[in-house]
């Protein structure tokens, strides 16, 4: 028969068996069996229901929901399916701009560059004036008198950089410059008489200068010369004094960014007439009234970006006709009333990094021409219906990092011609089905269209699934008609620890049916199924199974430490003590995995839907609700439980080896049987254990996780300990 040391191992074993097996698997899934799963039969929206169209028709047909199909009688292609240019195809929409050609005529993959984001990095990041031409050669400068000068000269620009210079270089050439850079020198404060000495120059740089004021006046002499650009940025300036300017001047360029302005006046910009660039970009500006832009008629750039203010109202901003590009992001604005944009003609508006946290019916009218709007990184959780009227010609539209996880569809319904959309969910695409490309198109587990999205995976959900079912019920069986005399404790921890594991395969099957059931529409059920009780219950049976199976393995660890290490002190190994261990873990696990239950904010409403398979590792996004219980879980519990674990199995295998004495040939070989039999237990649980571990913490630390390997993480290492 059977010992009880052989059972044992194989208890363990069996998790090496459960790896190898899911690796390689690649079986198909069976398309016949699946468990009903009580969901609502209604879906969330009524909008939905049109939008679901292209997978219906696609159902009809008997075709995966995520193949080419033909256009109807019409030559049009139903909702979330896109014509390819030639040829009679329809596409759907995550096959778009995958860099796999599915048209005949490859037009999926055609016009795939989203130019009107790509722009946004040219206004996040100015190039160094110095660095315009960097092509040409820098060489010394020579001049009549001018034996101290030790400027350099690269064709027609002249650097004086970082010279600790207090005044204007002396003895400048006569002839017109195109750059005069004075960068990193030191003029507390600019007035008339400095700039007198300046040269004819298109481009004058005054950056990291250290000035404090600027006297009126100051630059009254621009009249006389083309100076076109200048860079004031990065100084300590707190205001722009009236009559800064002189009238008929040139300047099409002004950079005040970096400063410390707090206030804009109305005579701030005066006789800029020609202006059609202005940088006030990382200042402290709380607010401003619409005179202080009015002048500016010829401004097509804005950017207010890096600053204080709290609102957008009407009046803030003047009708600016020419304007195409205006950044507010990254300051503190809470809300934008109505019709507050008044400029016709803009393209590109940026809004990311406020605390936006609804979004009004009409916000953005009157701007029709607008093409891209980023509203990433806000607190946005409502979108009235309305609140992108009067945007037919939106192409672009940025919304990630925002509190939302529903949308509904008609809110985007409006949009017409949006080419490109991005979320933070791959889920809410279901409301963007008429937009070419929507980002995300997977979490990594799972996608628009299957719960799991990796065929690997979905063969082995189900190997993992019968391992751990069918694997756990034979040591049970085993461990019942087995009944171990010499060591019923131990015996009766061991199938206590099956039961546990038992649970996880009961899961495992739970997931592996629900993605039969949603295979090829996954995207209409994905809330539903995430707001279920079944995802609820299976999440809780992961929760449950995993921390029972922790506290029983330190246990069972416990329990053997005891007997290798104090072999001749009493034990009480009375039934009831035995029972109040074991009814002790089950109900701390217990507890563990039901608190998410409670109605409290601190879980959100349905802790373990916030992924598709329920769990509550919560990789994807590890700062959601709740967090610190799943670090409490994931690294705490499982780090104490590993250090234990690997610790005790030390000091026994070291207590045997201390315990030889006269029977070396017999100890021995007893050593390597322990030994190979604790290399399992630690191996495999390393394996489980120290890469969620790690990929936990990295996480919390802000490193990126791929959406693969989080996958690979939840669907198959995480279970490896109840296999």
């Amino acid at each position: 028969m059977m010992s009880l040391e052989i059972i044992s191992v194989m208890k363990h074993s069996t998790r090496f068996v459960y790896v190898a097996l899911a690796i390689v698997c690649l079986l198909p899934t069976p398309a016949t069996t699946f468990l009903p799963l009580m969901l609502p039969t209604t879906t969330t929206t009524t909008a939905a229901v049109t939008v679901s169209t292209g997978l219906a028709a696609a159902a009809a047909a008997n075709e995966p929901a995520d193949t080419i199909i033909a256009p109807d009688v019409m030559d049009q292609c139903p909702m979330g399916y896109f014509h390819c240019n030639i040829s009679a195809q329809c596409v759907p929409q995550r096959l778009n701009c995958d860099d796999k050609a599915d048209c005949d005529d490859a037009s999926d993959e055609w016009n795939c560059v989203n130019d009107v984001d790509a722009k946004f990095w040219d206004h996040f990041f100015r190039k160094q004036p110095y660095g315009r031409h960097d092509d040409v050669p820098v060489e010394t400068c020579y001049w009549l008198n001018s034996t101290n000068f030790s400027c350099l000269c690269r064709g027609d620009e002249i650097l004086c950089r970082f010279q600790q210079l207090t005044a204007m270089p002396a003895n400048l050439p006569a002839t017109e410059l195109a750059m005069l850079d004075l960068t990193g020198n030191n003029f507390p404060n600019i007035d008339e008489h400095f700039i007198a000495q300046l040269p004819v120059v298109e481009s004058l740089v005054l950056k990291f200068c250290s000035i404090e004021q600027l006297a009126p006046y100051a630059f009254r002499r621009l009249s006389e010369i083309p100076l076109k650009t200048l860079y004031l940025d990065e100084n300590k300036i707190t205001n722009l004094p009236e009559n800064l300017f002189s009238a008929e001047n040139s300047l099409k360029t002004l950079i005040v960014s970096g400063n410390r302005i707090k206030e804009l006046h109305n005579y701030d910009f005066q006789h800029l007439e020609r202006l059609t660039e202005l940088d006030l970009r990382g200042n402290r500006i709380e607010t401003f009234e619409a005179d202080v832009f009015g002048m500016l008629q010829s401004l097509e750039v804005l950017y207010l970006n890096e600053n204080h203010i709290h609102q957008i109202r009407p009046g803030m901003f003047p009708v600016l006709t020419k304007l195409h590009t205006l950044s507010l992001a990254h300051n503190r604005i809470a809300d934008i009333e109505r019709n507050s944009f008044t400029f016709p003609r803009l393209l590109h508006l940026f809004l990311a990094g406020n605390r936006l946290s609804v979004l009004r019916a009409r916000t953005f009218c009157p701007l029709r021409l607008l093409q891209g709007l980023h509203l990433n990184d806000n607190r946005l959780a409502h979108f009235e219906l309305d609140a992108f009227d009067c945007m037919q010609n939106l192409t672009s539209l940025l919304l990630t990092g925002n509190e939302f996880k529903t949308l509904d569809p008609r809110v985007l319904q409006n949009l017409t011609n949006l080419n490109y959309i991005y979320f933070s969910w791959f889920h809410l695409c279901r409301a963007a089905l008429h937009v070419r490309v929507c980002e995300p198109r997977g979490d990594g587990i799972s996608s628009t269209y299957h719960l799991l999205d990796n065929q690997i995976l979905r063969g082995s959900v189900w190997v993992m699934a019968f391992v751990a079912t069918v694997g756990n019920l034979l040591v049970l069986l085993g461990r019942y008609f087995y009944k171990s005399r010499s060591n019923v404790e131990h015996s009766l921890y061991l199938r206590h620890l099956a039961a546990s594991d038992f649970l996880m395969g009961i899961y495992l099957t739970i997931i592996a049916c629900a993605d039969i059931k949603f295979r090829g529409k996954y995207i209409f059920y994905d809330e539903a199924w995430r707001q279920s009780v079944w995802c609820d219950f299976s999440g809780f049976l992961s929760t449950f199974s995993c921390q029972s199976s922790t506290l029983l393995l330190t246990l069972v660890t416990w329990d053997r430490l005891m007997s290798v290490t104090r072999p001749l002190k009493p034990r009480d190994s009375g039934k009831t003590r035995i029972a109040f261990r074991l009814g002790l873990l089950w109900g701390m696990s217990f507890v563990l995995a039901a608190l998410p239950f409670l109605p409290i904010q601190y879980f959100g409403g349905h802790f373990y839907g916030t992924n598709g398979v329920c769990l509550s590792l919560h990789i994807h996004d590890p700062f959601a609700k709740g967090w610190e219980y799943s670090a409490l879980l994931f690294i705490l519990i499982n780090a104490v439980s590993l250090i234990f674990i690997s610790n005790s199995y030390i000091r026994m295998l070291q207590a045997i080896r201390d315990s030889g004495g006269g029977m070396r040939s017999t100890l021995s070989g007893r050593e390597n049987v322990v030994a190979t039999r604790f290399a399992i237990i630690v191996t495999t649980d390393c394996a489980c254990w120290l890469p969620i571990i790690v990929v936990k913490v990295a996480a919390l630390s802000g490193c990126a996780i791929s959406p693969s390997l989080y996958a690979w993480l939840a669907v198959l290492v995480l279970p490896v300990n109840s296999a």
